[in-house]
C-alpha cells in the first residue's frame, strides 16, 4: 500500500501491505512479539503523553468522561468490574474511579501492560486499581462487565488470539470495547505516509471499518457495533511531515482538533474506529 519510516526511533522504512483475504493491511516488516515489550520500555513514546496537570490533562479527562458515559450503560449493579487493558499512563482506569463514583458505585478496575510496575499516574490510587504485568495477568480467574482496548489491538501481533483470550474473561453480559486508528481516514490521504495513525514499526496492523467488523466476527464476538470516532492525531502527522517535534495533544496539535473534527465529519471518513462487541455466541 505504501512505505513509512520510524519517525520516533529511526529504526528504517517499512512497508504496509494488505491482506487481499480479510482487508486487513499489515506492517512488512515487523518486529517478533517477544520485541515489542522493547519498543514501550521507556514510557517515552507517544503512547505515554506527558500532560501532567495542565489544560491539555482536563481536556483528557474531559474526553474520557464523556466517552465512558456514552459506553457504560447505568446498571443495577453496585460493583462495576473493569479491565484497561494496555492502560498506557493509567487514564482510563482514573476515568473509571470517577465514572463509578458520581453513580455510587463500586469500581473494581484492573489495568494491565506490559510493564512490571504501574504507570505514576496510578500511584495515588493503588488501593482502587489492581495494576499486573501482562505476563502476571495471564491465566487470571477474574471475569469483567467490561474490558477496555484504546488503541491496543493494533499493537498486537495475533488479534484473534487476544480477543479470544480477552472473551474468556467476560462476564456473561459482558462488553469489549476497541477503538483503533482508521486507516481510511480522510488525513490518512492528505498525509499519506506521514499519518501517525500508521505509526510504524509500533502498529502492526492498519483496520478500516470492514477489517475491524470482520475481525471481531472471526474471533466469534456477537453483536459487533463499528462507528467512528476522533483522537487527535494531526499534531504528530504534521510533525512527521515537516521533521519537528509537535505533540497530537501540544499547542499545535490541540488547535488543529477542531479543523480535524470538521473533516473527518464532512468525509464520514474521521480518524479512529470505536468498536462495541458483546461474548461469544
Amino acid at each position: 500500500m505504501l512505505r513509512g519510516r520510524d519517525h520516533e526511533s529511526g529504526t528504517g522504512e517499512y512497508g504496509i501491505d494488505v491482506c487481499a483475504g480479510c482487508g486487513v493491511a499489515f506492517t512488512n516488516p515487523r518486529p517478533l512479539e517477544s520485541e515489542l515489550p522493547k519498543l514501550y520500555a521507556a514510557r517515552s513514546t507517544a503512547d505515554f503523553p506527558n500532560l501532567e496537570r495542565g489544560l491539555a490533562n482536563r481536556l483528557r479527562g474531559f474526553a474520557i468522561d464523556r466517552y465512558l458515559h456514552r459506553q457504560l450503560h447505568p446498571s443495577q449493579d453496585r460493583e462495576l468490574a473493569v479491565l484497561d487493558f494496555g492502560c498506557g499512563d493509567g487514564a482510563l482506569a482514573l476515568g473509571v474511579l470517577r465514572y463509578a463514583a458520581r453513580r455510587g458505585q463500586v469500581a473494581r478496575v484492573t489495568a494491565v501492560d506490559f510493564h512490571p510496575d504501574a504507570p505514576p499516574g496510578l500511584a495515588a490510587v493503588a488501593a482502587h486499581v489492581r495494576y499486573e504485568s501482562y505476563a502476571a495477568w495471564q491465566g487470571t480467574q477474574e471475569r469483567y462487565t467490561a474490558v477496555f482496548l484504546r488503541h491496543v489491538l493494533e499493537h498486537h501481533p495475533d488479534p484473534l488470539r487476544l480477543l479470544a483470550e480477552l472473551s474468556n474473561v467476560l462476564q456473561p453480559d459482558g462488553r469489549v470495547f476497541i477503538e483503533v486508528p482508521n486507516r481510511r481516514s480522510v488525513w490518512a490521504r492528505v498525509f499519506g505516509a506521514n499519518y501517525f495513525g500508521y505509526y510504524v514499526p509500533r502498529h502492526l496492523l492498519h483496520f478500516d471499518r470492514a477489517s475491524l467488523t470482520a475481525t471481531l466476527r472471526r474471533a466469534g464476538f456477537r453483536d459487533c457495533d463499528v462507528q467512528l470516532g476522533h483522537t487527535p492525531l494531526l499534531g504528530r502527522s504534521l510533525g512527521y511531515l515537516t521533521g519537528r517535534n509537535i505533540d497530537n495533544t501540544g499547542v499545535l496539535g490541540l488547535a488543529s482538533y477542531p479543523l480535524q473534527v470538521v473533516a473527518d465529519v464532512l468525509a464520514r471518513k474521521s480518524t479512529t474506529l470505536r468498536a462495541v462487541a458483546g461474548g461469544h455466541a
